[in-house]
């Protein structure tokens, strides 16, 4: 199978991702037209498809010259190239994007007005933008460059079917960006956190020592009428269970609903779906 050397990404984004075979170590991975292998977490299993299969994937980083569109749902995003990996997009988080979209939809409709989301850790915008789709004006904090322009690069992909285009785009460490809005009292309905170590930084963003005050931080952003608080966690091997009683330790005295489960890579009929992290939420 090979890629194409294409100048511009490609004008028709191919559905969809698929998650092909996994195991040993490794994920076999449908990315619009071509099939790549990349590393997984806890991924011990035995592989169900041959050897052949597997060996016909390409490398991302080494093969894909130049970025690629792909689609997920109604969504369109970029690989490939700086900032394209498929670790910072995700495919793993398909399903929150779905939630956040109808959150804000239901929001918007319920208040007569778009709700002020707050995405922590943005990456390269897949949750910025689904909160977009369903109407929301978002406040998108990233600390790495290349991450923040792919971002934009992905919004103008969606721009003609965003409900909302209102997104401020903020180059800034998010712990101290959140610090900050809470020190000036500013107020939003949705916050979602998504923690990722920035090179930047003088120390790595580490769940076991930073999340909980980063919690509690978030937790002091809800306006009045809030709409409520995602945190999905890629990094270690952090319980949903873990997630949620940090979350109901800052969030319970005020009502609502809590969930929680495992953020999965699903692919194919048979293809053992592969566990990616976790991910919690609280809505009012």
């Amino acid at each position: 199978m090979t890629v194409m050397d294409e100048t511009q990404p490609t004008d028709a984004p191919n559905d969809n991702y698929e998650l092909l075979d996994s195991g040993g170590g490794r994920v076999l991975e449908k990315w619009g037209r071509a099939v790549f292998a990349r590393p997984g977490q806890q991924i011990w299993w035995r592989r169900k498809l041959p050897g052949g299969e597997w060996k016909k994937a390409l490398d991302l980083k080494r093969d894909l010259k130049q970025p690629q569109k792909v689609r997920f749902g109604q969504l369109v995003f970029l690989i490939g190239g700086p900032g394209g990996s498929p670790r910072a997009l995700g495919p793993e988080l398909h399903e929150s994007w779905d939630r956040v979209t109808a959150m804000c939809a239901a929001f918007s409709a319920k208040m007569r007005r778009p709700a002020r989301v707050l995405h922590l850790f943005g990456g390269v915008g897949g949750h910025t933008l689904a909160a977009a789709q369903g109407g929301a004006s978002v406040a998108h904090v990233e600390a790495h460059q290349e991450s923040l322009s792919r971002a934009r690069e992905n919004a103008t992909l969606n721009a003609t079917t965003l409900a909302s285009r209102d997104i401020r785009w903020v180059l800034d460490d998010p712990v101290k960006f959140a610090q900050r809005e809470k020190a000036q009292n500013a107020r939003h309905d949705l916050v979602i956190v998504d923690p990722h170590s920035s090179r930047e930084a003088k120390h790595g963003f580490e769940p076991e020592r930073d999340l909980a005050p980063l919690i509690a931080t978030a937790s002091g952003l809800l306006s009045d009428s809030p709409l409520g608080l995602v945190v999905v966690c890629r990094q270690g091997n952090l319980s949903p269970t873990t997630l949620q009683n940090l979350m109901k330790h800052e969030l319970s005295i005020f009502g609502g609903t809590f969930a929680s489960g495992e953020l999965l890579l699903r692919g194919a009929e048979g293809v053992p779906p592969a566990a990616s992290g976790a991910f919690a939420q609280w809505q009012k």
